[in-house]
């Protein structure tokens, strides 16, 4: 009597089996000792760790000053759509960006081109919002850190 279904011969067993067991290794040993850079074999930091219930929270983003408003900072929005780059982009290169300021100059052209009806941006600076937590409640105080600062030749 025949079935219709076809079996796996021991070499197509073999590989898969392999194959299952190389990937329970993978996953084991990346959630033992692995981090971002395993993925996806490792937890993502941010979601496999949580904040202490008190100490500080931080946030980064970027003011800058328009040739409207000369002297005086304002948020802006660190988007694709604003300056070409999403906010973790930016804090990815945060190392590089403090040891050459000049490089946010390169925000500032790309929201030039991306939005050229808005006011130019004469200086830019990156800064690192601490936002004070007491028992996993925001109290409120807010600290900023300027990290790097660009302005205009």
């Amino acid at each position: 009597m025949q079935t219709g279904v076809d079996r796996l011969g021991r070499v197509a067993k073999a590989w898969r089996a392999a194959v299952v067991l190389a990937l329970a290794v993978l996953f084991c040993a990346g959630s033992l000792v692995g981090d971002d850079h395993w993925w996806p074999f490792g937890p993502w930091r941010m979601f496999s760790t949580s904040q202490a219930a008190t100490g500080s929270v931080w946030s980064t983003g970027i003011e800058v000053q328009t040739a409207d408003a000369p002297g005086q900072w304002v948020r802006a929005p660190l988007t694709p759509e604003n300056v070409g780059l999403n906010r973790a982009e930016v804090e990815g290169r945060i190392p590089q960006i403090e040891a050459d300021p000049s490089r946010l100059g390169t925000l500032a052209r790309s929201h030039a081109q991306l939005r050229p009806t808005s006011a130019e941006w004469t200086a830019l600076r990156v800064v690192r919002r601490l936002i004070v937590v007491v028992d996993r409640k925001p109290t409120g105080e807010v600290r900023t850190e300027v990290l790097a600062q660009w302005e205009a030749p």
